[in-house]
């Protein structure tokens, strides 16, 4: 029997070979990104006839100015961009941003079902893309990354409008959100796109927001979490699917649910005092509203910004994680390598990717005691180590 430990080097080299050699490796300089506030880099100012609080302080102060993020600073978008080493995605909407690297379609209240007022729903901003598409080349297109976080009001409004639904009509709602969710990434395969990450819905219930308004801030509401765990599991469902159906489909899907949660039931051990409370609004635990007379002092502190985002520093945590985080925390790959995989690979992924997964230095220590410029050194470092290795063999 061959040594396992033979094995995995092989599959792991051979996998170094092809990213170094492979005519067709992609390095990603374009990134879209799909979703809701979590991911809005400016874009409710432009269609909202009222004030939009993300364009006004608080929001912004970490970094000295509101840019229309729903936050005291970065996103997640902008985070992923600086790792892809780019700059951050402007917000489509603005005519006379610079997009050569890439749009942001994300904006504030988006579903993926219905068409509520001052926004764009899934298919909206896919049908943006689609507009704008001729704006990059169709190798940019291919070898870009298509980020996307929908689905929170969907289910937020869901669970308001029908507080004790029946099993069956909960998973009949959640099929029908992933059929849409299906329908808008063919659009995008259909145009060229190939690398699909997908951050997935985070346990709704335990949003300072939801708390608040259901009156107990005690316990996380049950019914929002619930949707939200049935539709991340349909969602996997679905990215394992396409991938078998669609050639050269890949996906990096990331548990977002459990960091979120941890972070609510375990504040400290991740650096925050609080994942219970937002730093600012109003109310048992600041969940609604955010001005500058209602924000604390140190919003690095929280979780959570207001009653339904991240602080800077709780994107930034996220950021890392879907980077370069192991396959407890994200999978099949992870963005980083999502990004070196190449679009016309034809060997059985599944085996490079568990032997990398062998290999790979396991960091528990990401979601215990987080430390972001350790990490990010060690990331760097064994990224270096492993090509250096390689090509050594090579030349």
């Amino acid at each position: 029997m061959a040594d396992p430990k033979s094995y995995l080097f092989s599959l792991s080299f051979l996998l170094l070979l092809l990213l170094l050699h492979s005519p067709t490796v992609s390095f990603a300089q374009t990134l879209f990104v799909f979703g809701d506030g979590l991911y809005d880099a400016g874009n409710k100012q432009f269609v909202s006839s009222n004030r939009v609080d993300a364009s006004f302080p608080p929001y912004g102060i970490t970094v000295g100015e509101a840019t229309g993020r729903w936050s005291d600073g970065r996103t997640v978008p902008d985070y992923l961009a600086s790792f892809m080493g780019i700059p951050k995605i402007p917000p489509i909407l603005r005519g006379t941003a610079d997009f050569s690297h890439g749009a942001n379609f994300a904006i504030a209240d988006a579903t993926v079902l219905g068409s509520p007022p001052e926004t764009m729903t899934l298919s909206q901003q896919v049908t943006k893309f689609s507009e704008n598409k001729n704006k990059w080349t169709a190798q940019a297109r291919s070898e870009a990354i298509y980020l996307f976080y929908i689905g929170s009001d969907d289910y937020l409004n869901y669970a308001k409008n029908n507080p004790n639904p029946s099993d069956v009509q909960k998973q009949a709602f959640v099929d029908q959100v992933i059929a849409a969710i299906e329908a808008q990434l063919k659009v995008i395969y259909v145009s060229g796109g190939r690398k699909f990450a997908f951050h997935n819905l985070a346990p709704l219930g335990c949003l300072p927001a939801v708390k608040q308004a259901n009156g107990n801030v005690q316990e996380c509401v049950k019914l929002p979490s619930e949707m939200a765990a049935l539709h991340n599991k349909k969602l996997l469902q679905l990215l394992v699917k396409l991938s078998r159906e669609l050639s050269g489909f890949q996906y990096s899907f990331y548990d977002f649910f459990s960091s979120i949660q941890n972070r609510v039931i375990k504040s400290k051990t991740y650096t925050f005092e609080t994942g219970v409370a937002a730093c600012c609004g109003t109310g048992s635990v600041n969940g609604s509203g955010c001005a500058t007379n209602n924000v604390c002092t140190k919003p690095e502190d929280y979780l959570f910004f207001d009653g339904k985002h991240l602080t800077q520093e709780g994107n930034l945590q996220v950021g890392h994680l879907m980077w370069g985080s192991d396959p407890e925390v994200i999978g099949p790959n992870n963005l980083r390598e999502l990004l070196y995989l190449p679009l016309d690979i034809s060997i059985v992924l599944a085996d490079i990717q568990e032997a990398m997964a062998a290999m790979r230095p396991r960091q528990i220590k990401v979601e215990s005691l987080y430390d972001v410029k350790k990490m990010e050194l060690e990331m760097g470092n064994q990224w270096l180590h492993q090509v250096d290795k390689a090509s050594s063999f090579l030349f």
